[in-house]
């Protein structure tokens, strides 16, 4: 019994201890978030916030866990808005108790991990750090202030995916340390301990427009003595790998008010060469696995000194080659007669003093010998340059010797005699007098296959001289496709645009006998064309050229555009071409060219003005796409065309043009010409709908007409051609894809109205009645290939009966109200009247009313009887029947209308 009752009870006790373990969070979850907000925005000159705050008894029993998401640490003035921190995960680990203490009191922490950390470290143009958040403790300090904040009992800490990145603008520094994953084990709320890390990362350095490192691989174990009470920092037992290359370092770090006081020696473990080979960045050596080497390599350094804000620790960093080669097992050659000496050193510790030193390096391909020499002073102000290049290379020789990732099938031979010594101000300011620079540059039998061409550039000769103003390209002339070039000219600034992206400028003329526009498109772009993916990126002209081109061909061909003679300048500036004077001969006729190519902007864009003489028209539509887009019917022409076009758009990725942007304007004129009607459905079904016309016989010598583009829409200007003596008014307009929307109106004259209309219009001799047409519409709608034809007559039969019926009438007016009564009724009655008076006007209206009436086919009718037609139908059904001729309906015999229509 008294067993049951003590299962009882603990069973109860475990109960409400887990209750509270659950419980406990939930109460002190709304409490933990505002204390750590509170305790780190009271400390620093920034926002501190994060998304959640996670409080757990269980995972870390018998701490506490308090987990954080999504924080960040957000600058203020004068790094307003700056990220300066930011982490998507972390979590402390600290006693239970700790979360029991009122807000100004300390908390200890013992566990601390983050994940996805990412330090963003800046110092502005006017020295000023982003990291400098720390507030200033202006007031004595008491016991209940120096309580607050939190005290570190860390006994195991990890940072996992973090980066931290570094820029100083003023000093032109960049430094990153990125896929860090670090962890480290202490004790460190002992004055005294020892910190066992391990650190993997990736490490980048940039300084003044030279790439020193380029995330090489970093691996670090280090023994860490730690002194909290002098802030003393000891390395122990240390190594680490760069890249694939061993290290040993050794010395102190202490820190101090000003900054830190530093103690640092370094140096490769052993003397093998393999160790300068694992310098190189993995992704470019390859493994170094098996790789044959002589000779020795040593690599030693120190950093002494007090890092302040005024000076930085002296250092001085060794590196020694002697007597070495490599050869990688799966090559064929190997280098030898490795030799060099390098020095990077710092006496005084003012930044302004570092120099790097290289008195000599060579190496030995074969018989192929390359020297160089360089050293530069004042690196981080403005560095002064001496250098020397000297030697011949094989360079299809380097795939043999070197390890590359893709062969780019490099060939032929390259000689330089090179000496320059500058300094960089000069440079920038083209004080020529500062600088010297002599020498030559050449290759011969030059081969290289790139992506941006679809074929392997072949350069025969290329020869170079150089001066401190001018490069003198003596001679430059190759293959690529089936297009030939040469080159001549020279390039002014090339040591700025060279080390400091300044001006390029330079004036060449080319020379060939063909060129052919889609040699120079890359792969990818004429895919695109073919219906593959686009390229990936938009050609961009460099911003920094300044070139002017005088260009002749024999021949270039343009898509389906064969040039012949051609010649014109080429201006490329401001990240743009222009297009001057450019001439050549082109189907039979000749075309003018002025214009630009812009690539300023995401898309290229282009703006030309050209101006076409007496092209065959039939090729033109042929071999031009833009022309067959904006007037499709002109393809069945055949003669010769003069026309200037305006037009500005975007280029595709195979630089095309993208037809929905296009804009522009174009006048045309038509020479001679003939139709083939039977080549367009247009033309058959105009034919179809109008059988008194036959198309093949449309007058278009010297046409002229002109349209406009914008939006994917085509508007033609209306214009007028002429059948025999048929005038046809023609406009609307057309969309890229081929939506017709066009109207023509035949103005068709009186003699196709028939006998019966001519003689009435000859017995009214009116003068208004010379030269009558009646207009006939057709419009034009549906795609070209299957377009729909409809004809209005209506408007125009409706025209001619009221004009007669009005003339008549008129006429009957002037002679009398009264005579005009009686006579108007004869007319439109059909009947005659007794009055001799009206003898001789009554024969015209007896005329007049006859024919309408048997052209109508109906009888005369009593006055009074019901739904008698007027004159005015009368007149108006006449000139529809006989109009039914012109518009393909077959004229049935009128006396047999009248009677079926009597039935």
């Amino acid at each position: 019994m008294k067993t049951k009752k003590i299962l009882k009870w603990l069973a109860i006790s475990l109960l409400v201890l887990l209750g509270l373990l659950v419980a406990i969070p939930l109460f002190l979850e709304a409490k933990i978030g505002p204390i750590l907000k509170n305790n780190v925005n009271k400390s620093i000159n920034a926002r501190f916030d994060f998304a959640d705050a996670d409080l757990s008894l269980l995972r870390s029993f018998p701490n506490a866990r308090v987990s954080l998401t999504d924080m960040v640490i957000i600058n203020k003035a004068p790094f307003e808005g700056d990220t300066l921190f930011k982490a998507s995960e972390a979590y402390l680990v600290m006693g239970i108790s700790e979360l029991f203490k009122g807000e100004g009191e300390p908390i200890g922490i013992r566990e601390l991990f983050v994940d996805g950390a990412d330090l963003r470290l800046k110092v502005d143009p006017e020295d000023r750090a982003n990291y400098l958040i720390a507030l200033p403790d202006e007031s004595p300090a008491t016991a209940e202030q120096d309580s607050e904040g939190f005290t570190l009992d860390l006994q195991e800490y990890r940072l996992q995916n973090a980066r931290i990145r570094y820029e100083d603008l003023k000093g032109g520094i960049q430094f990153e340390l990125s896929e860090i994953n670090h962890n480290g084990r202490g004790d460190l709320s002992l004055e005294q301990s020892e910190l066992q890390t391990h650190t993997d990362a990736r490490i980048s350095f940039f300084m003044d427009s030279l790439q020193y490192l380029n995330k090489n691989s970093l691996q670090l174990d280090a023994l860490i003595g730690m002194d909290l009470e002098t802030d003393t920092y000891t390395f122990k037992e240390n190594t680490g790998t760069i890249n694939q290359m061993p290290l040993v370092f050794e010395g102190s770090v202490r820190l101090t008010e000003e900054g830190q006081e530093l103690d640092l020696q370094f140096k490769t473990p052993d003397s093998d060469f393999k160790n300068f080979l694992a310098l190189v960045p993995e992704a470019y050596s390859g493994n170094l696995e098996g790789v044959a080497t002589t000779g020795q390599f040593n690599l030693e350094g120190t950093i002494k000194g007090a890092n302040t804000e005024t000076r930085i620790p002296g250092f001085e960093i060794l590196m020694q080659a002697a007597g070495a080669s490599y050869k990688y097992p799966q090559l064929s050659k190997g280098v030898s007669d490795i030799n060099f000496k390098a020095a990077l050193r710092n006496q005084s510790g003012q930044s302004e003093d570092t120099w790097l030193e290289i008195p000599g390096a060579s190496f030995r391909i074969d018989s192929d010998v390359f020297e160089f020499s360089s050293t530069i002073r004042e690196l981080t102000t403005n560095p002064r340059v001496k250098a020397a290049l000297k030697g011949s290379l094989d360079l299809g020789k380097i795939a043999q010797t070197y390890p590359l990732e893709s062969d780019p099938g490099l060939a032929g031979r390259l000689q330089m005699d090179l000496q320059s010594e500058f300094d960089m101000e000069a440079v920038e300011k083209r004080n020529y007098s500062r600088i010297k620079t002599s020498g030559t540059l050449s290759a011969k039998e030059l081969r290289f296959e790139s992506a941006s061409f679809k074929d392997p550039v072949n350069i025969q000769n290329a020869a170079l001289s150089f001066d401190p103003a001018t490069a003198r390209l003596q001679q430059f002339s190759g293959r690529l496709g089936q297009s030939d070039f040469s080159l001549t000219g020279s390039l002014r600034n090339y040591l700025g645009a060279l080390l400091s992206d300044g001006l390029l400028q330079g004036n060449f003329e080319l020379n060939s006998q063909k060129l052919v526009v889609s040699d120079f498109q890359t792969p990818e772009a004429t895919e695109a064309g073919q219906g593959g993916e686009p390229a990936a990126a938009a050609f961009k002209i460099p911003a920094n050229l300044d070139l002017v081109i005088n260009g002749r061909a024999a021949e270039v061909q343009y898509d389906k555009l064969p040039l012949k003679e051609v010649s014109g300048e080429l201006r490329i500036h401001d990240q743009k071409i222009e297009f001057r004077e450019v001439r050549s001969r082109a189907l039979e006729g000749s075309l003018s060219l002025n214009g630009e190519l812009n690539t300023l902007q995401d898309k290229p864009r282009f703006d030309m003005n050209l101006g076409i003489s007496d092209f065959k028209i039939s090729e033109t539509f042929k071999a031009i796409e833009l022309f067959r887009t904006l007037a499709p019917i002109a393809s069945i022409l055949e003669g010769r065309l003069n026309s200037t076009v305006n037009l500005s758009g975007a280029l595709t990725d195979d630089f095309s043009p993208d037809l929905m942007s296009l804009g522009g304007k174009v006048a045309a004129e038509l020479l001679t010409s003939e139709i083939n009607g039977r080549k367009a459905q247009v033309m058959q079904a105009l034919d179809s709908r109008l059988e008194f016309l036959n198309m093949e016989k449309l007058d278009l010598r010297s046409l002229k007409t002109a349209l406009s583009f914008e939006n994917g829409r085509v508007q033609v200007k209306p214009f007028t051609i002429a059948y025999e003596d048929i005038a046809i008014e023609v406009s609307g307009g057309h969309t890229f894809d081929q939506q017709l929307n066009y109207k023509a109106v035949l103005n068709v004259p009186s003699k196709y109205l028939g006998p019966e209309v001519n003689k009435l219009i000859t017995q009214l001799n009116d003068p208004s009645l010379q030269g009558l047409t009646i207009p006939v519409t057709a419009q034009i709608g549906g795609n070209y290939n299957s377009p729909q034809v409809s004809t209005d007559f209506s408007s125009g039969v409706k025209q001619l009966g009221d004009h007669l019926v009005a003339l008549q009438k008129q006429r009957l007016i002037d002679k009398g109200s009264e005579k005009a009564k009686s006579l108007l009724g004869s007319i439109l009655t059909g009947q005659q009247t007794t009055t001799d008076s009206t003898a001789t006007g009554g024969a015209a209206e007896k005329g007049i009313g006859g024919i309408l009436k048997e052209v109508s086919g109906t009888t005369p009718k009593d006055s009074t009887a019901p739904k008698t037609s007027t004159g005015e139908q009368v007149a108006k059904k006449a000139a529809k029947d006989l109009l039914g001729g012109l518009l393909g309906k077959k004229k049935k015999d009128t006396v047999k209308t009248a009677k079926d229509s009597v039935q």
